[in-house]
């Protein structure tokens, strides 16, 4: 039996799809669509922006039973994810007569608790939180029929591996596996050994690198040049737009942060340690240009989604290549036109340059006349000031000749002395 390509999504959902700007699958939509369906196991690795989220979740909603309480749940990394896929998957399964529900640590728990009461056929949860309900049998684990770990090789690394695996262990045997990320993971290549069965592995990344349109810049300036660096940005480059900064830690953020403030520039902070409120109204200023600058960790932004962000300054360098191209991901979704800035001294752009050969190509860019441009700007020669010997001359009589003007200020007159010859006074008469 021939399987048919996946063309639109059904009808119940084929609108809000159509809105959202989709005319055809993307390469990971189409992909994954199928297996998702069946009820296979999934590896599935795309770039980024390319609306895995929606690769997993409409085949997920077109299997679920309404009013069967939860039966999938999605696993995310951070609050803001969840929030963001409930977001994301909410409408279209309002279409079909069920509910989804975000599930985040920092939230009141007696809340959570009521809402759960609802049954709702979705949630979408960080680990902490949902292994803490799964324990209180807030959740019937039983009624589960599959998972997915979005970000799956950030949650399945060697330090947020047991807690994945603790609560994989809490659910039914058949649970259907789904693994969704934009990198790879040593782990990946072992996913029998580790879950006892193989997976069904979609790779679109080479297909989604020839669809982005995202330009790797890189200005050299000096560490203590960079925030005036941002200020003349957004005077020029960033033209009443916003701009996603990432820095090494939080101290850096919230240093870089007061110091724009200073400028007169509208900044915000997204660190991770903020109230889900807070993250929230943050995010919703820099959705709507009301900041200049939303400065942040690579940690705290994973995944999140600017849809219409233009540009992504690497004010401190990442590590790994996996850092760089989740934070690059931050722009040019969905096709869109992009620009990710680095900033560093020149060894800097030596060792970038070594850490994105054979993915990225990275062009040297300079600011001037408020715009970013490849020609280097061609140095301007330094005038010669060439400075006369001045003569200080109070003023004389008019009929005073120049040169006989006893108050002309010249040097005083040196004596010449041999170097032998001592200054020893006027001879004294001898005492008789």
């Amino acid at each position: 039996m021939t399987i048919p390509t996946y063309q639109q999504p059904i009808t119940p959902f084929l609108k809000i799809w159509q809105q959202s700007g989709f005319k055809t699958p993307t390469p990971i939509q189409q992909g994954v669509y199928w297996p998702i369906k069946q009820g296979q196991p999934v590896l599935g690795l795309a770039a980024t922006g390319k609306g895995k989220t929606l690769a997993f979740g409409l085949p997920l909603l077109e299997t679920l039973q309404p009013g069967e309480q939860t039966q999938l749940i999605i696993l995310e990394p951070s609050a803001e994810l969840v929030i963001q896929v409930r977001d994301v998957l909410q409408p279209y399964a309002q279409q079909v007569q069920m509910s989804v529900q975000g599930i985040v640590g920092k939230a009141n728990l007696q809340r959570q608790l009521a809402t759960l009461k609802k049954h709702p056929e979705v949630i979408v949860a960080t680990v902490g939180r949902l292994t803490e309900l799964l324990d209180r049998k807030a959740i019937k684990a039983d009624r589960i029929t599959s998972l997915v770990i979005d970000e799956a090789d950030l949650q399945l690394d060697e330090e947020h591996r047991e807690d994945t695996r603790q609560l994989i262990g809490a659910l039914p045997a058949e649970t259907q596996m789904i693994l969704m990320s934009a990198t790879s993971q040593p782990i990946f290549t072992e996913l029998e050994k580790w879950f006892g069965y193989e997976f069904e592995r979609i790779d679109t990344r080479e297909q989604d690198a020839q669809q982005q349109h995202i330009a790797h810049d890189f200005v050299e300036v000096g560490n203590h040049y960079k925030a005036e660096f941002l200020k003349q940005l957004a005077r020029g480059p960033l033209n009443h737009t916003a701009a996603l900064v990432f820095v090494k830690n939080r101290g850096s953020a919230k240093t870089l942060a007061k110091t724009l403030t200073f400028y007169n520039l509208k900044v915000g902070l997204l660190l991770g340690d903020e109230t889900s409120q807070q993250r929230q109204r943050v995010m919703q200023q820099f959705r709507r240009d009301e900041l200049t600058y939303l400065v942040t960790t690579e940690l705290a932004a994973r995944g999140l989604d600017f849809a219409e962000l233009q540009m992504v300054v690497n004010y401190d360098l990442p590590n790994s290549l996996t850092n760089y191209i989740h934070r690059a991901g931050r722009t040019g979704r969905m096709g869109r036109p992009g620009v990710v800035l680095n900033l560093g001294n020149d060894h800097d752009r030596r060792n970038l340059q070594h850490l994105l050969a054979g993915h990225y190509q990275l062009s040297q860019v300079y600011l001037t006349e408020k715009q970013l441009q490849t020609e280097k700007p061609v140095a301007k020669p330094e005038k010669m000031i060439r400075t006369a010997q001045k003569w200080s001359i109070p003023k004389s009589k008019k009929d005073q000749p120049l040169s006989e003007s006893s108050s002309l200020r010249k040097k005083a007159h040196k004596k010449n002395r041999l170097r032998n010859k001592k200054n020893i006074g006027k001879p004294h008469k001898k005492l008789i």
